[in-house]
């Protein structure tokens, strides 16, 4: 008996410990804004948009954010062809809660800053003379704002019933934007900025949906 329970005893002492996965800490995600790419079918803008974002602690990403739009508004003046072209970043953090495992929420906060032109072709009727044609072009102009955001994001484990490695998600952000400073005129004044929308809103909403690949760097 007492041969038998040493046996038993070095048995147990030689099993290995289970080993527990260990969270991954730092990963790179590359999202794109695929809700812009839809409203190329409905409207003549032009907008593009992704993201790149650091998980740098288990609940804590930096995400960076940069885009190039071309907006064409009809409304934006009367009798004129309105256009505002440029670029805008956002750099800002994110805070994550899981709901379960494959879905989350998360808030942030970011700063946002886009360049910019304008170009404005006007034509004023006049009822005695030719109506007065114009063309007025302005550069390099700049706008900053911040914003507070709130997304849901799931992970995709199966395509068509099939498993897929765990490397994709999907999920929806929406922003609420507050104008800081922009470059504006007495006459003619600004009206769509890219990145940011229109310029008589000053707190401006905006819902977006995206797609994200996740690469572990740990």
């Amino acid at each position: 008996m007492t041969q038998a329970f040493a046996q038993n005893s070095t048995d147990e002492n030689s099993e290995e410990p289970e080993m527990q996965e260990k969270p991954k800490r730092l990963s790179l995600g590359i999202g794109f804004d695929y809700l812009k790419l839809h409203t190329l079918l409905t409207d003549n803008s032009e907008k593009w948009e992704g993201a790149v974002n650091f998980l740098i602690l288990e609940k804590l990403s930096v995400i960076g954010e940069y885009g190039v739009a071309e907006l064409t508004p009809e409304e934006a003046y009367k009798n004129s062809d309105y256009k505002s072209d440029g670029n805008y970043y956002r750099i800002g953090l994110d805070y994550h809660f899981t709901v379960n495992p494959n879905n989350f929420l998360l808030l942030g906060l970011r700063y946002s800053q886009a360049s910019f032109n304008e170009n404005i072709a006007y034509e004023i009727g006049n009822p005695v003379f030719e109506n007065e044609t114009g063309d007025l072009n302005r550069n390099n102009l700049t706008a900053r704002w911040y914003e507070f955001v709130l997304t849901s994001e799931k992970k995709i484990k199966r395509i068509r019933k099939k498993d897929i490695p765990d490397f994709l998600s999907i999920g929806f952000k929406f922003r609420l934007k507050s104008l800081l400073q922009y470059d504006d005129f007495d006459d003619f004044e600004i009206k769509n900025i890219p990145g940011y929308g229109r310029t008589n809103i000053s707190l401006n909403p905006e819902f977006n949906l995206y797609l994200k690949f996740r690469i572990p760097l740990n």
